[in-house]
């Protein structure tokens, strides 16, 4: 496999922060980990009260989120459907119903919770809800690949064309700290070259990511000290220089931080890649199972 261009200098993108207003653009960006988040709380109080057996699931609310649970389960065939069948389209944009995908993928666990009382009963309901929880973790886990691969979390999918782009164009700054730290660039280079090389297999695609933060965060720490060290012998020979150090101190800080910011993000695309590939292969089977177990359960609740 090639490796991934090396001549990479930072730039600043500010194209999609002005498509969204501020609103939405917290909404994208911590509305699922707001929702997440309140599922995980619903998840704990039902977990806490379990023992109070407050629902049945043979009658009532129970029985009403046995069947929420199952709706919601059958509802998640829409977003593939919807994605594949362009005869669809008057059933609204692709993004709208992988919200919607993500919510239903939530929702169904956790009525089928709800439903169970958080227990495990006969060995047919026991696989149904295993299976929902498998299909729910799973989703968990797509849903971030997903925002690594994708320009916003709903947004269309990116490509290493594209990311390559953003960061190949110099970035004012760079410049200026060229003039005054011209080893900088040299070492930030060479950085490059060494942290953008493709994983050769999938394990070294899953530990790509925790490997590129810490090595990310140790070579930043380097090159600022290095950069504080070299702009401090600068300003001790120039009047002028000792007078906007400190200015052209931060300036350096910011362009390696962002630098590194971009570089990692190229070196993990790749990775991430590869990983929503296999994640597709794996989900589709577990979706399969949840479905089938679902079947059985309500024909052997409601024949027996």
């Amino acid at each position: 496999m090639a490796a991934i261009p090396s001549r990479v200098v930072v730039q600043r993108s500010t194209d999609e922060q002005q498509e969204q207003s501020p609103g939405r653009q917290l909404l994208a960006r911590f509305g699922a980990h707001m929702g997440f988040g309140a599922a995980a709380l619903a998840a704990a109080l039902g977990w806490s009260y379990r023992d109070h057996r407050w629902l049945d699931a043979d009658s009532g609310l129970g029985y009403v989120l046995g069947l929420v649970a199952i709706v919601s389960m059958i509802a998640l065939l829409a977003y593939p459907l919807r994605k594949r069948l362009s005869f669809l389209k008057f059933m609204g944009p692709t993004k709208n119903w992988f919200r919607a995908h993500m919510a239903l993928g939530t929702l169904g666990p956790l009525a089928a919770l709800y439903h169970c009382n958080f227990t495990t009963g006969s060995i047919n309901s026991s696989i149904a809800l295993y299976a929902a929880l498998l299909v729910a973790g799973s989703g968990f886990v797509g849903r971030y690949i997903y925002s690594k691969v994708h320009v916003g979390l709903y947004g269309r999918r990116a490509d290493l064309k594209e990311l390559l782009a953003r960061i190949e164009v110099a970035a004012p700054a760079a410049a200026r700290v060229a003039d005054f730290v011209p080893e900088l660039t040299r070492q930030l280079v060479e950085f490059d070259r060494s942290v953008l090389v493709p994983p050769a297999s999938l394990l070294q695609c899953a530990l790509l990511p925790l490997r590129l933060n810490v090595v990310t965060r140790l070579e930043q720490r380097k090159l600022i000290a290095f950069a504080r060290r070299e702009i401090a012998a600068e300003a001790r020979r120039s009047d002028h220089l000792r007078r906007f150090g400190p200015s052209l101190e931060r300036i350096t800080r910011t362009y390696i931080a962002n630098h590194l910011k971009q570089v990692r993000r190229v070196a993990e695309f790749v990775a991430y890649q590869r990983l929503f590939a296999l994640w597709h292969v794996v989900h589709r089977p577990f979706f399969v199972v949840l479905v089938i177990a679902a079947v059985i359960h309500v024909i052997a609740v409601h024949t027996y």
